[in-house]
């Protein structure tokens, strides 16, 4: 009897459970981050039709505020300001994109002017080497990024879902940490010898003219400087437009100055399986 009650509800779990895939629910993202639940009904070029999770009432929503539906199948859509879909269907193959890289000096958030000016810098460090990739131009990157509303919010998408946005097949993710640790001081002194010309002679008359004794005088100078020293740690991610991490690394820089992370970008970067491809 206990064999035959397991077999019945391993039937009933069998059946119940397509059911349950079949109705998992859409999720619409506007541009605003609210997130409404449910069921998609109909898109048009203007609304789609909407019904949240355990209602009954119909809504329009513009597609104007949508940022992407991700349906329960789990396909995903994108939207722009314009309430077009976005560049993901574009061919991924071979294409690359930089995204702006994090930077950090001691320990806060600095402003978007080195995220970016080390978005480009990398991009130069990779381009000058590709041989079969085409590597995406920053300004491109970062106005597909701004067109689909992802600026300060990222980390709200998946790397595959930011592929699909940017129509590449991968992209470089990474984090610039400065600090600033000890400072070095210089110091030096030199002592100058300098000789006296008027050394001493007889003249005519057999009178002597000049120093007989040490003609020549010393002076002395010394020299000081302080050197500001820095620590600096990148962490270089790639990923592919199915959302995997193909190569992560994190690595500190030997050189103390506050330049140094470019030294440190390209040693990362040469180690990519992108760098020369």
């Amino acid at each position: 009897m206990r064999i035959r009650i397991n077999y019945l509800g391993a039937l009933l779990f069998a059946f119940i459970l397509p059911l349950g895939l079949l109705s998992q629910n859409d999720v619409v993202l506007k541009f605003n981050g609210e997130e409404m639940i449910g069921k998609v009904m109909s898109i048009d070029k203007s609304n789609i039709e909407f019904v949240y999770q355990n209602e009954t009432l119909e809504y329009s929503v513009p597609i104007a505020e949508i940022q992407k539906i991700t349906f329960g199948s789990g396909r995903i859509q994108y939207f722009n300001n314009g309430g077009k879909v976005s560049t993901n269907l574009k061919e991924h193959h071979n294409k690359v994109a930089i995204l702006p890289f994090g930077f950090l000096q001691d320990k806060e958030t600095s402003n978007m002017t080195m995220t970016k000016k080390i978005q480009q810098e990398t991009f130069t460090i990779f381009r000058n080497e590709a041989l079969q990739l085409k590597f995406q131009d920053p300004t491109e990157t970062n106005a597909l990024l701004s067109k689909a509303g992802i600026t300060n919010n990222i980390e709200g998408y998946t790397m595959g879902e930011i592929c699909d946005i940017l129509g590449v097949e991968y992209v470089v993710q990474g984090i610039v940490s400065i600090e600033k640790t000890d400072v070095t001081n210089y110091s030096s002194s030199r002592t100058k010898v300098k000789g006296n010309n008027n050394k001493a002679r007889v003249d005519k008359k057999g009178n002597i003219i000049g120093n007989l004794w040490n003609n020549s005088s010393k002076s002395s100078s010394s020299f000081s400087t302080t050197s500001q020293n820095y620590s600096t740690n990148i962490t270089m991610n790639v990923y592919t437009d199915k959302g995997e991490n193909i190569y992560s690394k994190d690595h500190s820089s030997f050189w103390l100055t506050e330049n140094a992370y470019r030294v440190t970008l390209r040693y990362l970067a040469k180690r990519t399986p992108l760098f020369g491809r």
